[in-house]
């Protein structure tokens, strides 16, 4: 079955890209076409500065399983080679697009190019599309406190820890998995017990202290996560740590999976002059992100009514 396509990058699966989505599966039911979305794993800007940790939104099986919630079956990746990036723009719509994909229709953002130097733009793909006679449709942008919602802006969000304007541009709660590993035991010596996650290299790591849910195969839990590099203890010798302290919550994990789920920026990392003075910020931020919790629950149980 021929396919109508969408294509880009789709980090994080923000609003303009569910905009993008939805408009592919109401095309393709008026077509009779199968939807599919083809992205690159990783940004083709990343290919070109060499750049591959603390840079995406989403890892792969984690933009495909957004793309899938988003009603989409068919997710393929395009890895962004050098062979890619020297394409010109009519061999990759007729080698790339229409014979390997079997695109018979095309929908992008209307910012969207393809091939070498971004030369084959949305005028370029309109042209291109009618030449063979496919449909084609470019999207406009949605938009967030006067600027297009983008990965890019998304990404500028999460590295100076502003996770509430880039949950409120992705459409859902930025989130980061990992393997609960060993750590110095500087937080159950402070008396407040920490579970260190090892998070992909690639995956953006927002900085500050947080109010947030950590999800433990079916369980739920309030934490204070710290995302830093610890400066006033210097246990780490400048790398960065993501730890969560799990509010209510005993039990050694070690091994198991963790989802630690961005919801509030409670303040940026510091360094104190003495313990005593980060024990003291460590019961703030604990008596802070319990106040979150409580405004929260309270906001869910009217809105219910």
């Amino acid at each position: 079955m021929r396919k109508l396509i969408t294509i880009g990058t789709y980090d994080g699966v923000h609003r303009g890209h569910r905009k993008i989505i939805s408009a592919v599966l109401r095309d393709s039911r008026k077509l009779a076409l199968k939807p599919a979305v083809i992205y690159f794993p990783s940004p083709p800007k990343f290919f070109f500065l060499k750049q591959s940790e603390n840079c995406l939104i989403t890892l792969p099986e984690e933009r495909e399983r957004l793309v899938r919630q988003a009603g989409m079956v068919c997710a393929e990746a395009l890895p962004f080679t050098a062979k890619l990036s020297a394409m010109q723009a009519e061999r990759f719509f007729s080698d790339v697009l229409v014979d390997y994909y079997g695109a018979a229709g095309l929908c992008v953002g209307r910012d969207f190019a393809i091939g070498r130097g971004r030369e084959g733009n949305v005028d370029f793909l309109r042209k291109a599309c009618a030449g063979v006679g496919i449909f084609f449709r470019a999207m406009s942008f949605v938009r967030h406190g006067g600027h297009k919602i983008s990965s890019s802006l998304i990404r500028a969000f999460l590295h100076c820890g502003n996770v509430e304007e880039a949950n409120v541009c992705l459409g859902w709660d930025y989130s980061v998995s990992g393997r609960v590993v060993r750590g110095a035991g500087l937080g159950r010596k402070l008396g407040f017990p920490t579970a260190n996650i090892e998070a992909h290299p690639a995956k953006i790591l927002p900085p500050g202290i947080f109010a947030a849910r950590v999800k433990l195969g079916a369980d739920t839990f309030e934490a204070v996560l710290n995302v830093g590099r610890r400066p006033t203890v210097d246990t780490l010798g400048g790398r960065m740590v993501l730890e969560a302290h799990i509010l209510n919550f005993s039990k050694m994990i070690y091994g198991r999976k963790l989802e630690v789920v961005f919801l509030k920026h409670l303040r940026p990392e510091r360094k104190f002059h003495s313990r005593e003075s980060l024990v003291r910020h460590i019961k703030a931020d604990i008596v802070n992100a319990r106040h979150f919790f409580i405004e929260t629950h309270k906001k869910t149980k009217l809105a219910i009514r």
